[in-house]
């Protein structure tokens, strides 16, 4: 369980030292949320507030995870036969789910940088996606082990409906950046919402080369969220 202590001082550095004297801890092993400081009133000078933060454990796997988030691993090229075996699994899959929901939807595929891109489209395309992606994750994640079952070489599948992949990553983008600069303003910690694991990826790759911020996921599936804190 990760540790968690709380600390004060005259300003942020020193509550922050405080806090972690407490777990015997480094900055650069705790995410830090601003819980109190003093309120600007007329005659304050006269008063004495101190400010009061709370340091939480970054858990050592969350460390690991962070650390692999960004880095590029090389995905090597499926040989031919076997990609076009996958194209035609994947079309039938496809095809077949969607007769059973009851919609007639257009699949493209598409063989690139090494990934099978399989893009669909269609007038009811839209109930594939879920709530923030949810059904087309699940689907993806469907699709790429039916593709891969039993097979010696692995074809790396990416599932994508009406470009909403490119869509979402740029609006998450931005809401990195915004967090972010809300962070070091307040300099208070943010939880976003619970994201699916596509979506969490895309916010620390953003965040990843922050001079003032770092981020990292707690909590458990579905409801893994990720925090962004000061460094």
């Amino acid at each position: 369980m990760a540790k968690v202590a709380e600390g004060i001082g005259d300003n942020y550095e020193e509550a922050v030292k405080d806090a972690l004297s407490k777990i015997g801890l480094t900055k650069e092993q705790v995410s830090v949320e601003l819980i109190e400081e003093p309120k600007k009133r007329f005659f304050s000078i006269l008063e004495h507030k101190q400010i009061k933060v709370r340091v939480t454990e970054i858990e050592k796997v969350e460390n690991q995870k962070k650390e692999n988030v960004g880095k590029t691993y090389e995905i090597k090229p499926a040989p031919k036969e076997d990609v076009e075996e996958a194209k035609r699994k994947i079309i039938e899959f496809l095809n077949e789910y969607f007769e059973k929901m009851g919609v007639s939807l257009n699949i493209e595929t598409k063989y690139e940088d090494n990934i099978l891109k399989v893009d669909i489209t269609g007038e009811k395309a839209g109930l594939i996606i879920g709530y923030r992606g949810e059904t087309l994750e699940a689907l993806q994640l469907l699709v790429s082990t039916f593709v891969n079952r039993k097979k010696e070489n692995y074809v790396k599948v990416l599932l994508d409906i009406e470009g909403y992949r490119n869509k979402r990553i740029k609006t998450l983008e931005e809401l990195a950046v915004k967090v972010a600069n809300t962070v070091v303003s307040k300099r208070k910690s943010v939880t976003l919402e619970p994201m699916v694991p596509f979506e969490r990826r895309v916010i620390h790759t953003t965040l990843q080369n922050h001079p003032k911020v770092k981020t990292v996921s707690v909590g458990e599936e579905p409801y893994r969220k990720v925090v962004i804190s000061l460094k």
